[in-house]
């Protein structure tokens, strides 16, 4: 029983443990796919728990990723892997102050100059325009709140930053603007849902709805929905305003365009 209980324990490591020694080439993961399609991703998580979770997430919704797991900043520098696609810090908000933050992401950025990086936070201070702007000055290209962004969200933006865009919640791009007493006007102009944000981001590409839909696992209609309340909620007339709009208010907000 205890050869057993030993062999088992062998085989949920081969599958499911990302720490594993053994590669997704060797599991048939996505070492299977063809080697351009392969995205070979950094995730930087102090937290053995979400880091596992978040490694296997990703995986199940986005084969293409191919995730290389660290346990802290100075471990992903120490590795120093130039074949890096992109890395992913995910800060924890009871392990690191808003300053701590700011200095690892400096630091991944002289490291790795070239890499994109995006930041996940669970800190409360997440979704306050000044914390996300700080974060994309000091060398991020994406700033992704885990409280209220769903997989496929955070998804979307993972590859809209490979490609080479900037993604933040659009709170932070409206952060510097006045907003009006009447609570139902507020309503109109407030920030856009993390759906909303990641329709956009595919909007500011040129995709066409059809297109959109099929890349989020939605419905055209669904898509439709987002864009007549993203365009609301922006004060455009139509997508080419909306998207028009995002530029302004990122680049007024010190966003990278």
């Amino acid at each position: 029983m205890a050869e057993f209980g030993r062999f088992a324990d062998q085989k949920w490591r081969d599958k499911y443990d990302p720490s594993s020694e053994r590669s997704d080439a060797s599991r048939g993961g996505p070492a299977d796919r063809p080697a351009d399609d392969i995205i070979l991703v950094g995730l930087i998580d102090s937290v053995r728990f979400s880091r596992d979770c978040l490694i296997q997430a990703l995986r199940t919704q986005s084969p293409e990723l191919s995730m290389l797991p660290f346990g802290s900043v100075q471990e992903c520098i120490d590795a120093a892997r130039a074949d890096l696609h992109m890395i992913l810090y995910y800060s924890h908000h009871e392990s690191s102050s808003q300053m701590a933050v700011l200095q690892r992401v400096q630091a991944l950025r002289q490291a790795f100059p070239e890499t994109p990086i995006v930041v996940l936070s669970d800190a409360n201070v997440a979704s306050q325009p000044t914390s996300i702007r700080d974060a994309i000055k000091s060398g991020a290209q994406g700033f992704i709140p885990t409280a209220n962004t769903a997989m496929p969200a955070a998804i979307a933006a993972i590859r809209l930053v490979k490609d080479g865009g900037t993604i933040a919640p659009v709170e932070a791009l409206l952060g510097n603007r006045t907003r009006r007493p009447d609570p139902e006007a507020d309503e109109t102009s407030s920030a856009l849902t993390p759906r909303q944000m990641t329709v956009l981001s595919h909007l500011r590409e040129g995709k066409a709805n059809k297109i959109i839909a099929y890349e989020l696992g939605m419905s055209e209609s669904t898509v439709k929905v987002h864009v007549r309340n993203i365009m609301r909620r922006m004060g455009a007339t139509n997508r080419t305003q909306a998207v028009y709009k995002s530029q302004q208010m990122m680049q007024s907000s010190g966003f990278a365009s």
